[in-house]
């Protein structure tokens, strides 16, 4: 199905596309630097870029075919990613946290260098003092991935007050958001995509910096 999205909707997602070939690019950078050696964050570092790449072309997908409620539990995991990758800069030892997570080590249970758990309202805790409009959004979204009053209220297309009548659609179109809601989504999306990108372009410093590798002294821009 074609649809016709704004000139602002059609920017948004046109950043969202580049951010594609930045993703790539980084990813190529990382597997060359260092005399192409490898290292248990490139793994996480790969995962987590395939994740990204994988969500972000399903979320396009999503706006195309007028589909908010999937949009907003996508955009949950595109944060999810950035989340428990930018973990990374949290422990003492980064290789040693990413060979705890591919032996299959769930990160809520693992101690950051303050000895506190990482689990997702602390990660999202501690990643809001850069990034202020996540803890918010990330609190809205969870409703969308679990089933939840969220999805009632999506279906709901109007009430009247006077007769106290509801008007419904069950429908697979969210056709009822005005622009600014769609714009919101594919705004927050590449925020939170740049989020990861920054936490990759920094591996991608620290790796390329011996030193940096050997003492575990993550470089970040995030």
């Amino acid at each position: 199905m074609e649809t016709n999205h704004s000139e602002a909707i059609n920017n948004a997602l046109t950043i969202l596309s580049k951010k594609r070939d930045e993703t790539l690019d980084l990813c190529m950078q990382m597997l060359s630097v260092d005399n192409q050696n490898m290292y248990p964050v490139d793994l996480l570092a790969i995962g987590a870029a395939k994740r990204s790449l994988s969500t972000s072309a399903g979320f396009r997908n999503l706006i195309e075919s007028l589909n908010m409620t999937c949009a907003r539990s996508v955009l949950r995991m595109q944060i999810d990613t950035s989340l428990r990758f930018s973990a990374i800069w949290l422990v003492d030892n980064p290789h040693s946290f990413a060979n705890e997570v591919i032996s299959g080590a769930h990160i809520r249970t693992i101690k950051d260098k303050n000895g506190q758990k990482m689990t997702d309202a602390y990660l999202v805790k501690t990643l809001s003092q850069k990034h202020p409009w996540l803890k918010k959004v990330y609190e809205n979204l969870c409703g969308y991935i679990h089933f939840s009053e969220q999805h009632l209220f999506s279906s709901v297309q109007s009430v009247d007050d006077e007769t106290r009548s509801f008007e419904f659609a069950i429908t697979d179109e969210d056709s009822k958001y005005p622009e600014s809601s769609w714009l919101e989504v594919i705004e927050c999306f590449n925020e939170a995509t740049d989020i990861f990108l920054s936490y990759l372009a920094g591996w991608v410093v620290t790796k390329g910096n011996p030193e940096g590798v050997a003492n575990h002294a993550l470089h970040s821009d995030g």
